[in-house]
């Protein structure tokens, strides 16, 4: 029964310690580089991995993932301010950096919006423009073939007032004719 009881135990340990929090890539390396830093004596050696953190960084940044970058900036700035005093300004650079490129791709963001709110404005006005000369092309062929449609049935009465006319006086030609 004990091992039965054991190995339960072992089993729903084992289960709670595979279902943690997994924590991401840029933790993983700023607790690597964390440890690495406070495990080293070599002042070339920290410098080393204070170059690798902002090499790191700045391919977070490159990457588009630069709130990952800050956090993991942000990290590794307190080991490095405590064992490494002097080169803590080069990861605060390279903070500043971050903020300053995650502001710029949001003003750019922005201006490319504004731009294509412009040019899509100025397509719908173009397109109303070109509709409305359209429609009053429209309305004035309407208008041309209504008053070609209503000189030729005036031209089409004419004829048969003349013709109406003519077989009128030929009728009464004819009349006078066998009257004498």
């Amino acid at each position: 029964m004990k091992k039965i009881l054991l190995t339960c135990v072992a089993l729903a340990a084992l289960a709670t310690v595979s279902c943690s929090h997994k924590e991401s890539a840029a933790d993983a390396a700023a607790s690597t580089l964390t440890t690495k830093i406070q495990n080293c004596t070599n002042p070339d050696s920290i410098k080393a991995y204070v170059e690798e953190a902002k090499a790191y960084a700045a391919r977070l940044v490159s990457e588009g993932k630069v709130d990952e970058a800050r956090k993991y900036l942000e990290k590794v700035e307190p080991v490095v301010k405590k064992y490494a005093p002097s080169l803590a300004g080069v990861v605060t650079t390279a903070e500043n950096a971050a903020d300053k490129l995650s502001e710029a791709v949001g003003s750019k963001a922005d201006s490319v919006s504004a731009a294509a709110s412009d040019k899509a404005s100025a397509a719908v006005d173009s397109l109303k423009s070109a509709a409305a000369d359209k429609a009053d092309a429209a309305k004035q062929a309407v208008a041309d073939k209504a008053q070609d449609v209503k000189d030729a049935a005036a031209d089409k009465l004419q004829q048969a007032k003349d013709a109406t006319a003519d077989a009128a006086q030929k009728a009464a030609d004819k009349i006078q004719g066998a009257l004498k």
